[in-house]
């Protein structure tokens, strides 16, 4: 048995759908209804929900696994509580093997979020349970929380368009902790970089533009939006202007709905203060910065292949979304 935490998020969903696809039993873990509902359609043989944090959510996940894929929700701020008691009671249920979901670059310790997946990477590879690590890059699924604005002609982002950022698709990311976690073995203390390229969001926003057929523009919006939403206020009028600008009277529908999802990505609006707060770090940290990529060699040799490029992307998201894309490639 294969265990599959976060099986409704981003990656999850795709693994899950992958190790069905292979006729893998597979026990997801969500944390409620409507995700059961939806990792049973993705094809798990096994659905347990509970919160992560819960001892008995855990016990319930790890009875009977050999192997455990981890991915600790965005929301969680402090895993420690919860790789001491994978670590502990693992062994005892049958694990023999964690591939663990960390984040490129966990030496950025003045960012929360990486500097906890970096203590947990220790007290996994420290421990008696055979690891793996997975460092993927910024996805690039993260600019489709923008959909609707793309379609009006704007990218906006609370990072500067100019900043480099490693991207990786996260249908490559399930791919490679599918294959992993159905031969655990040859991978046992490893830990990989998941990077496919680095580029601004000028560069992305000119690939959009080519995909869907209108000129996209990329926009900053400032970090401390996601505190204080009146300071996203002064990039509005000009992200209008442009929109009209790109695609006429056509973006006003897809501005309404970019808006409204835009007041709450990632349904941040329901996270606690502190994960809130840690997200808006670690944004003015790659507003300033970036987020360099990791090793560019390790993803193609794991895949064997090269990796999704942003633009193969691009093009199969704005497919799977009924958007017939123009191809510049004849």
């Amino acid at each position: 048995m294969i265990t599959v935490t976060s099986a409704a998020g981003g990656v999850g969903r795709l693994l899950v759908r992958q190790l069905a696809s292979w006729g893998v039993p597979i026990r997801a873990v969500v944390k409620n209804d409507d995700q059961a509902r939806t990792t049973r359609r993705d094809g798990a043989t096994e659905v347990v929900v509970g919160d992560l944090r819960a001892p008995q959510t855990l016990d319930t996940a790890l009875a009977g696994t050999t192997v455990l894929y981890h991915a600790a929700p965005t929301q969680i701020i402090d895993e420690r509580p919860i790789i001491d008691h994978l670590i502990a009671s693992g062994p005892s249920h049958g694990l023999q093997h964690i591939v663990f979901h960390s984040v490129i670059h966990p030496e950025l310790h003045q960012l929360t979020h990486h500097r906890q997946k970096d203590i947990a990477e220790g007290m996994l590879l420290d421990s008696a349970i055979p690891t793996t690590v997975l460092r993927p890059s910024h996805y690039m699924q993260n600019y489709l929380e923008v959909w609707d604005l793309l379609h009006a002609g704007v990218m906006p982002y609370p990072v500067s368009p100019d900043s480099v950022m490693g991207v990786v698709d996260v249908a490559d990311v399930a791919e490679v902790a599918a294959t992993i976690a159905l031969d655990p073995a040859p991978h046992t203390g490893r830990t990989y970089d998941l990077s496919t390229v680095e580029l601004t969001r000028h560069q992305m926003a000119a690939i959009w533009s080519t995909v869907l057929g209108h000129r996209v523009t990329a926009f900053r919006i400032p970090p401390s939006s996601l505190r204080h939403r009146t300071a996203a206020l002064p990039a509005l009028g000009p992200i209008l202007v442009e929109a009209v600008r790109a695609t006429g009277m056509h973006s006003a529908s897809h501005l309404v709905r970019g808006v409204g999802a835009a007041a709450n990505p990632r349904g941040m609006n329901d996270w606690p203060h502190d994960a809130r707060e840690a997200y808006r770090t670690m944004m003015s940290h790659y507003d300033r910065y970036g987020l360099p990529a990791g090793d560019l060699t390790v993803l193609p040799a794991l895949l064997g292949r090269e990796p999704t490029s942003y633009e193969d992307f691009a093009r199969r998201s704005a497919s799977e979304r009924g958007h017939r894309s123009k191809d510049s490639r004849g």
